[in-house]
């Protein structure tokens, strides 16, 4: 009698050439693999302006699982994009369901929070001015939003509130 659970098709670990974790993932996908790349939401300082983009949560890596039990692992290392398989030996590494089920529900939590839950800028921290008349200053973070942070700082003998777009500081030493 057929087993009614038959070992899932394991998810394997490849090393991407830099930069080309998009590259790999487009490649086998046409080859028809399962692909999992886990992006991660971070807030860029881009032209004078805040800019959203998604990032690889694990730089130079992406987990891939063949189309069923009978497709090959090994065209993988000569796929574009792809630098080599992951193996421990002999072994191509495999990332347990468990541990794809937890980064797929991190991936997906920390997705869904706003700038100012995942932005290093937080209130009572220091900050350093880094552009406009202000450049050098440093102060503490008042506020935060996505499209400014209030910054307390020491100016002509008095605290004052200033506001700035988030690209405009960096966190102080």
């Amino acid at each position: 009698m057929d087993d009614p659970n038959p070992d899932p098709i394991p998810w394997y670990v490849a090393h991407t050439k830099p930069r080309q974790e998009r590259v790999a993932q487009e490649n086998l996908l046409r080859q028809g693999y399962g692909v999992y790349l886990p992006l991660l939401k971070v807030f860029k300082a881009l032209r004078n302006q805040q800019e959203t983009r998604f990032e690889p949560l694990f730089p130079r890596y992406i987990f891939f699982q063949p189309a069923d039990a009978r497709q090959s692992i090994a065209p993988v290392r000569s796929t574009q994009g792809i630098a080599a398989i992951v193996r421990f030996g002999q072994v191509p590494a495999v990332l347990l369901p468990e541990t794809l089920k937890t980064i797929q529900a991190f991936e997906a939590a920390y997705n869904a929070s706003s700038f100012e839950e995942i932005s290093s800028f937080k209130p009572g921290k220091a900050v350093v001015v880094t552009e406009g008349p202000f450049a050098g200053l440093e102060g503490l973070v008042s506020m935060v939003s996505e499209q400014r942070v209030v910054v307390l700082m020491h100016l002509l003998g008095q605290q004052q509130r200033l506001k700035f777009s988030p690209h405009q500081l960096s966190m102080a030493d």
